[in-house]
């Protein structure tokens, strides 16, 4: 549903049907005319830079990586670099329009919506905000 801007920012963000049925939507979005923003941090992208970079080659999307490793294949920053690898951005955030914003504990996974198999369920609140601490989320 959004108009204008979509800023969407987490730390885990899976590669199954969760994360590829939001991937599409940010695409959709995207392809609509809206500007989409993503973060996310780069300690759970294995195996996501194709998506990512099909994703940031749209003109209407940017994906940003927050402290990304410096060697990709093997990611061997934590023996390298572990002062500045193990700082990691755990915000979780999903902005639409400057308007309203969801953050929560949720990250982006099968497992944080119920949709597994095996019925396992982490147990992650959001809160759905409204009002002058969205600009402030959306500019984080």
């Amino acid at each position: 549903m959004a108009q204008r801007t979509l800023d969407v920012q987490y730390y885990i963000w899976e590669d199954d049907m969760t994360g590829t049925l939001l991937f599409q939507a940010l695409h959709a979005a995207a392809d609509r005319g809206v500007r989409v923003r993503l973060l996310l941090d780069d300690n759970t992208t294995q195996g996501l830079d194709p998506i990512l970079a099909a994703l940031d080659s749209h003109p209407n999307i940017e994906v940003r990586l927050f402290n990304p490793f410096v060697i990709r294949r093997p990611r061997i920053g934590y023996l390298t670099d572990f002062a500045r690898a193990n700082r990691r951005m755990h915000n979780k955030s999903f902005t639409v329009d400057n308007q309203v914003t969801i953050i929560g504990g949720r990250n982006i996974g099968d497992e944080y919506f119920g949709a597994t198999a095996e019925g396992s369920l982490f147990v992650d609140l959001d809160v759905l905000a409204v009002g002058p601490v969205v600009p402030e989320v959306s500019r984080d």
